[in-house]
């Protein structure tokens, strides 16, 4: 199900204990990086049930790490460049702001290349909810 409640911070991914945690890991890749995440119900938060957390977190950063950047023609490319250097520098200081709020940065959060818009598929984990 998808919920459109006011913007990409308000449609979360929700995981419970009895979650097939495969597909779940797999629909919650699709739901933030679709579109590099450039959409307006990209599930960019995720919930998920204290009795699958550790499991669920160690999973994800494992998938995370071997999603393919880059060119988005390239038929192996799983995630392409930001809109622009505006839409870029954006999603780099909100990557900033998670680690400086105490939020544990599980892995990415740098360019990738050394040119165009592109950024690493990023995880944040022990994220305090405000």
């Amino acid at each position: 199900m998808s919920l459109e409640l006011g913007g990409k911070s308000q449609s979360p991914n929700i995981i419970l204990d009895d979650a097939d945690l495969d597909l779940a890991i797999k629909q919650s890749q699709f739901g933030v990086y679709f579109n590099q995440g450039q959409v307006c119900i990209s599930g960019s938060r995720v919930f998920v049930q204290e009795g699958i957390y550790d499991e669920f977190v160690k999973r994800t950063v494992e998938v995370t790490k071997k999603r393919v950047v880059g060119c988005p023609l390239h038929p192996m490319t799983e995630q392409g460049p930001q809109i622009d250097e505006l839409q870029f520098n954006k999603i780099l200081g909100y990557i900033d702001s998670g680690v400086k709020e105490g939020a544990h940065l599980a892995c990415g959060g740098n360019r990738f290349g050394k040119k165009g818009y592109f950024v690493e598929s990023t995880v944040f984990s022990d994220v305090s909810e405000r």
